[in-house]
């Protein structure tokens, strides 16, 4: 699934670091805070798998995807147009397959994602791609979550991988995130659980056990090297 900020280029770097943490612990219990666009999770085994996200519509539409829900294979652009102008008219589960798949960039309802030339029918492939990745939800269970509500008294032997906005990127949420009290609660879930965070740089609490240097691309006219790191909260 198109997400911004997705993990699927370094899924296959990543996911086995977290398998080992499942497998050597006997972990039973897997929790994502953030499961964005689910391309770790459904890669995940386990035997409980937990996705939260503070995007309901996001998570509804994760949720349908795991219990059978087939969006529309086909949509226009002014069909894209009328339903982002009109979206009290239609249910979250909907809206979350549109707004995102559909969009430049996996953007929440950014401008309608197309091709000029002709060749490639952008709807199409959303509805490939979900469809593909759909059998591998099966048994998630999706909550509409922020990071901050989860009961840490609860998640105890958890393996934990987070994938929070990044610092100083561009965000898809309208509100700026609480980094600080986000490096906290890591350091405070790390004392009964496996925590491991995607980010590029954090505090001197923690530290990088993987790193690859990635090409990224925001737009045609924004493209850097960036340098992908997996952390965990340090050892005393």
């Amino acid at each position: 699934m198109k997400y911004m900020g997705s993990k699927n280029r370094i899924a296959k770097d990543i996911v086995p670091i977290i398998q080992s943490c499942i497998d050597n612990n006997n972990v039973v219990n897997y929790l994502e805070p953030f499961v964005g666009g689910a391309n770790v999770i459904d890669k995940i085994r386990c035997e409980n798998r937990y996705g939260c996200d503070s995007h309901k519509e996001l998570i509804a539409f994760l949720k349908g995807l795991s219990e059978g829900y087939i969006p529309p294979m086909n949509i226009s652009e002014d069909e894209y147009k009328y339903i982002k102008e009109h979206r009290n008219e239609y249910n979250d589960c909907f809206l979350g397959y549109v707004g995102f798949q559909l969009s430049y960039g996996a953007k929440w309802f950014d401008t309608f994602r197309r091709d000029k030339v002709g060749k490639r029918k952008y709807d199409e492939e959303a509805f490939r791609n979900v469809m593909k990745q759909a059998p591998n939800l099966k048994g998630v269970k999706f909550y509409h979550r922020q990071f901050q509500t989860l009961k840490k008294d609860k998640i105890k032997g958890y393996v934990v991988y987070c994938d929070p906005p990044y610092h100083n990127t561009t965000k898809y949420a309208t509100n700026d995130f609480p980094y600080d009290e986000f490096y906290q609660w890591c350091i405070d879930m790390s004392k009964n659980n496996i925590v491991l965070i995607s980010e590029y740089n954090m505090p001197e609490q923690f530290e990088c056990i993987w790193q690859k240097e990635l090409k990224c691309t925001l737009d045609k006219n924004s493209r850097s090297n960036k340098v992908e790191k997996l952390w965990k909260v340090k050892e005393k």
